[in-house]
């Protein structure tokens, strides 16, 4: 579950971010990449999530 909402939330802030860019620097809006690289980010947080938290546990 935890997976799933980290997921929507990247998408949707990184949705949201893309669109404020977009319209700031005056280029057309292309929601399918903004929503890949988006996802990428999100699944980069969580794997370096996990392997921080690896770290974290073998220091004890």
């Amino acid at each position: 579950m935890k997976v799933i909402v980290t997921l929507f939330w990247a998408l949707f802030i990184g949705e949201v971010v893309g669109y404020i860019m977009t319209a700031l620097a005056g280029v057309p809006d292309n929601p399918i990449a903004v929503g890949i690289v988006a996802l990428v980010f999100g699944v980069f947080v969580l794997i370096f999530s996990k392997i921080a938290l690896l770290e974290n546990t073998s220091e004890k």
